[in-house]
């Protein structure tokens, strides 16, 4: 029953990426030109930062991104990040007017903007929609769909989509489409603090990333 389910979300997935292409080299959700990709899935909760590093060995264009993303309410979180070989800062901001349901079939609702390397434009803007399914303890799976655009350059629509599965608590294989590219990726969470992940960028570059979720105690602040 489980497996059927698998095939059956992805099948949804790839019934939703764009059958066209432009000629850009990389989609408004590329994980490294965004910091962290505008189909990731579920805001950070609220109180929890998360610093990371990705880094891309041979990469053509940039070979690191470092990023750091917030929690600030239920409804928004925020992100901010700096490129090493193109020297410039990036962001992203999402916000959720409506929350996923956990009982029923009601996705997320997420409104964003992120930074961006694609044509003319520094800035997308975007809709998504996500939701999650647990299985049992040992497999849980999100998936997220949505469509983007750039600023000014509205004319233009990309498809977004991601799929994100979680084996044991400690493996999550994924894959993301960033409305031209495909990102497949395997990220180990050996701690609840800790996430290594080892991402193919435009399915032909390797790159290594790491994460830290850290809890702030805002009462403190």
């Amino acid at each position: 029953m489980i497996y059927k389910r698998v095939i059956g979300i992805l099948s949804i997935l790839l019934m939703i990426l764009p059958l066209a292409s432009y000629a850009q080299e990389c989609g408004p959700g590329c994980p490294v030109c965004s910091g962290s990709g505008s189909s990731t899935g579920a805001l950070v909760s609220p109180g929890t930062v998360i610093p990371s590093f990705l880094y891309i060995p041979n990469g053509e264009e940039e070979t690191g991104v470092f990023n750091i993303r917030g929690g600030v309410t239920s409804w928004l979180d925020l992100g901010v990040g700096y490129t090493v070989e193109n020297d410039k800062f990036i962001w992203n901001a999402r916000l959720q007017p409506v929350q996923e349901s956990e009982e029923g079939w009601r996705p997320a609702i997420i409104l964003g903007t992120g930074s961006v390397q694609t044509g003319r434009s520094d800035q997308s803007l975007f809709l998504q929609l996500t939701k999650s399914w647990e299985f049992n303890e040992m497999f849980s799976a999100r998936v997220s769909a949505g469509v983007a655009t750039l600023m000014p350059e509205y004319e233009k629509q990309y498809g977004l989509a991601g799929l994100t599965l979680t084996i044991t608590e400690q493996w999550s294989p994924f894959l993301s489409y960033d409305g031209l590219s495909f990102h497949p990726g395997l990220a180990w969470l050996p701690t609840d603090w800790l996430t290594i992940a080892g991402i193919l960028v435009e399915s032909k570059e390797l790159a290594i990333s790491m994460g830290l979720r850290l809890n702030i105690d805002r009462s403190n602040l």
